[in-house]
């Protein structure tokens, strides 16, 4: 259990944070957040209660469903969104120990998001030999759920990469020439 886990009471009450912190303008049913979230339903919804408790997320009905939002008035709306949004983007050692599982990872680079570019075509650019696309789902799917966003994600093999970086490629060039962060390089590429 991380720090941060420990001071907020749990893994699951961090990831919904994150959730509504990185979206703060979007609406959850319930079923939603505890799908995207990959949390306990039973202990999804305590979270969700304390949360709700505490005023960090509003609930409200929408026809026969339960919708749940971010609180915009919140009192440490920012502080929570500065620690929260920032721990989770910056340590990288368990996103490159979750992405090791696609394949053997030759180069990964972080941009989007991770650089506060929300307008960035891509997020994470992975370059793997032996890559399943099945499986670079499920584990983006996972570290979805514990960064709290939906993440746009490449996944290519050494040897269409170079081909796309010689050639100018504009995937490539959307991550290369904007604010990026080189997290592995075994093709020598720095």
């Amino acid at each position: 259990m991380d720090t941060l886990e420990k001071i907020f009471g749990g893994a699951q009450r961090v990831k919904l944070m994150r959730l509504f912190l990185f979206n703060p303008s979007l609406y959850f049913e319930t079923a939603d957040i505890i799908d995207r979230s990959k949390i306990d339903s039973a202990k999804g919804r305590r979270e969700l209660n304390f949360l709700a408790k505490v005023g960090l997320v509003k609930k409200s009905s929408r026809g026969n469903k339960t919708v749940w939002y971010l609180n915009d008035k919140f009192q440490y709306l920012e502080e929570f969104q500065r620690l929260l949004l920032e721990t989770s983007l910056k340590n990288t050692k368990p996103i490159i120990k979750k992405l090791s599982r696609i394949g053997k990872l030759k180069f990964v680079v972080l941009s989007g998001i991770f650089k506060e570019l929300a307008e960035s075509t891509i997020d994470i650019l992975i370059v793997a030999e032996g890559a399943k696309r099945s499986i670079a789902d499920s584990v983006m799917s996972s570290i979805e759920a514990d960064i709290g966003k939906e993440i746009r994600f490449a996944v290519l093999d050494s040897e269409d990469f170079k081909y796309r970086l010689g050639v100018g490629d504009r995937l490539v060039r959307d991550v290369l020439d904007y604010p990026h962060e080189i997290v592995l390089d075994r093709l020598g590429l720095r």
